[in-house]
């Protein structure tokens, strides 16, 4: 009797389809050729039994590719997705593979590069000596380990000493980033300190490029993997550390599709492969610091800057009261010109592109307004267009008001190129650099930018986070926050972490030499308490008044939550969709808040609601998840999806 094989084939709708296995047997996690409806698929077979549940007639496999990439611990650790996230498998497989691996693509790679000559590494301090041999101790079981260090402590100098350990005993490590625009520095410094290869996977590379470093990774070739989410799926046989680096960045969190966190999912990975995984930050996420406290992890801290260097001074600037020129103060203006004076550079933070969020009819108050969306349009000057930042759309400037005709039109508020014509009118002889994703659309683009800012060559940026993260310029000394407030005014129970952690990320660029950093912070909130505990007492205090207010308030990480999003062109139906859904939620320990407004109401042309499920235990909030999808709740002209720990609720 033939044996039945269930291949998950990305891109369909179930997890798995039954197929007879005629001759060869294939292993589980084998890549198989079948025919699927009137096409022909490649699939994983992801079990083998005896006989099909299904009455029809089976088509069989026709062919096991000879290669077995998907180990039964992978396969493990994408069941584990499917399961956590309410996703089907198959969406999971076509997130994690390659698309010409899915096409059925032969393995096939070039030779690896030559080794490299090694660089002498660094002495380490104390502190960082004592996180590596505290990694170390654990290096052959689970283990979280978080690292906190202030900007310019050192962290990276304790990754590549445990790198380098862990390639000397043959084994593969996995380096997860945020941003793509992290990486080539990153790949700079292990290429100048070690001699083994390395592969980069991001969303930027092209499918070719994307699959030979995916093989090469597989095939145990590339010693090092450095990326972004998406490089958490790669297989790697001898995989034998994790880091998460800026582990407390929302860019971890995917928000289509699969909406999984590449920081969870990484500890399970971690777990799964029995190996030690260390996430670092300068700023810990509130559920990693809570981890942390709590044992679950085991915190490690660098509390010195390295190479002795100088720590930062903050300044509140009270805007209430004062007259603003594009936004900035004059202490703020004269500020900017001493820095400039001494030969030293100035980054302008600003977390806003575009020239102004509001065109404003100054007789009758009309404002341009997205059609699509509840959101004003953003003004661009320089290509004479409205922009909605949210849905795309876009519009020419208008030349008079759309109801009253008025030629009276004002520009409220700033953005980077308002501010950049400012700075560049005021200090029209220093070379200023405009640093955001309208001015830096092309390949390679924000590597040229920064090393440019590097050399010296640039001595004035204006910019969004772009520049917030990770980026070392040794002959920055100010860093100006323009605005501040917005952080305050969100309803986004997050939005207050989210603005601590950004303040010290952005202000961490500068001072990271021997030269005295300031940071100046413009807000009409000077007395707000969280910023001023920010600032005089650190982010450990800061941290720890956040928790306990998310403890009174029953939030994450102190509950589980997740959240049921819809959508479609008929509010009412969406309302009634979720309404008629929350009724058959009702189970004992759960809350249900909603249906309400999604933080955007409307957007490209779609309304937007959401439920918002908690409860303080984990299974029952899964339990009740996974129950949807048997209610049998008609969602005509609705799209909808779970979110479980969602990173943005209200």
């Amino acid at each position: 009797m033939n044996l039945v094989a269930e291949v998950c084939i990305p891109k369909t709708k179930h997890d798995y389809y039954d197929y007879l296995v005629l001759d060869k047997t294939p292993k589980i996690g084998s890549r198989v050729k079948v025919s699927f409806h009137k096409s022909v698929r490649f699939g994983i077979v992801i079990g083998l039994k005896d006989k099909s549940l299904f009455t029809a007639k089976l088509k069989p496999i026709l062919e096991v590719l000879e290669d077995h990439l998907i180990t039964p611990d992978l396969l493990k650790f994408y069941q584990w997705i499917a399961q956590y996230y309410h996703a089907s498998l198959s969406a999971v497989m076509t997130l994690a593979l390659p698309k010409k691996y899915k096409q059925g693509e032969l393995l096939n790679v070039t030779a690896n590069a030559s080794a490299r000559a090694k660089l002498v590494s660094l002495t380490l301090n104390n502190e960082q000596q004592m996180a590596v041999y505290a990694v170390l101790n654990k290096q052959d079981s689970y283990h979280a380990f978080l690292l906190q260090g202030v900007t310019g402590s050192g962290k990276t100098e304790v990754y590549l000493e445990l790198i380098e350990h862990y390639l000397s005993l043959k084994k593969q490590i996995l380096v997860l980033v945020p941003e793509i625009g992290l990486t080539p520095q990153l790949v700079q410094r292990f290429l100048a300190r070690l001699k083994e290869p390395l592969v980069v996977i991001h969303s930027h590379l092209n499918d070719k490029e994307r699959y030979s470093a995916w093989v090469k990774a597989a095939l145990g070739q590339a010693a090092l993997v450095l990326g972004t989410r998406t490089a958490l799926f790669t297989p790697m046989p001898n995989l034998g550390l994790i880091v998460i680096d800026e582990e407390h960045d929302a860019s971890f969190k995917q928000q289509e599709g699969v909406k999984y966190s590449a920081r969870d999912c990484a500890i399970i990975r971690a777990k799964l492969c029995n190996l030690p995984i260390i996430l670092g930050s300068a700023t810990p996420s509130l559920e990693s610091y809570h981890n942390a406290e709590t044992k679950k992890f085991t915190r490690l801290v660098l509390s010195n800057k390295a190479l002795d260097s100088a720590l930062l001074n903050y300044e509140v600037v009270d805007l209430r009261a004062k007259t603003l020129v594009d936004g900035l103060a004059n202490i703020t203006y004269q500020r900017i010109e001493k820095h400039l004076k001494q030969g030293n550079q100035v980054l302008v933070f600003i977390n806003r592109r575009g020239f102004a969020p509001v065109c404003l009819c100054h007789v009758c108050g009309w404002m341009a307004d997205c059609a699509f969306c509840d959101r004003h349009y953003t003004v661009h000057k320089k290509t004479q267009r409205l922009i909605c930042h949210h849905c795309g759309s876009l519009e020419s400037l208008p030349s008079k008001c759309k109801l009253c005709a008025s030629t009276d039109l004002i520009w409220l508020g700033e953005g980077t190129q308002r501010l950049y014509k400012a700075l560049v009118e005021r200090f029209p002889n220093v070379v200023t650099r405009q640093i955001d994703r309208d001015e830096l659309r092309k390949k390679n683009a924000l590597n040229d930018a920064l090393e440019d800012i590097a050399k010296g060559k640039t001595k004035l940026m204006v910019g969004t986070q772009l520049l917030a993260k990770g980026h070392h310029f040794p002959l920055l000394t100010l860093v100006v926050v323009v605005d501040a407030d917005a952080g305050f005014y969100n309803q986004d129970f997050r939005s207050l972490e989210r603005l601590g952690q950004l303040l010290l990320q952005v202000a961490g660029r500068a001072g990271r030499a021997d030269l005295q950093g300031e940071v100046l912070i413009q807000t009409h909130l000077p007395q707000h308490p969280l910023l001023n505990i920010l600032i005089k007492q650190g982010y450990d205090a800061f941290a720890r008044t956040l928790l306990t207010q998310r403890y009174a308030a029953l939030l994450p990480p102190y509950i589980y939550m997740g959240i049921i999003f819809a959508k479609g062109r008929d509010l009412d139906k969406v309302s009634g969709f979720l309404h008629l859904l929350k009724q058959h939620l009702r189970i004992d320990d759960l809350k249900i808040y909603g249906p309400a407004p999604a933080m955007m109401p409307k957007k490209a042309g779609l309304y937007r609601m959401q439920l918002c499920l908690m409860s303080a235990k984990r299974q029952i909030l899964h339990t009740a998840l996974s129950s949807i999808g048997q209610k049998n709740v008609k969602a005509t002209g609705v799209k909808w999806h779970i979110d479980v720990d969602p990173m943005e609720v209200g």
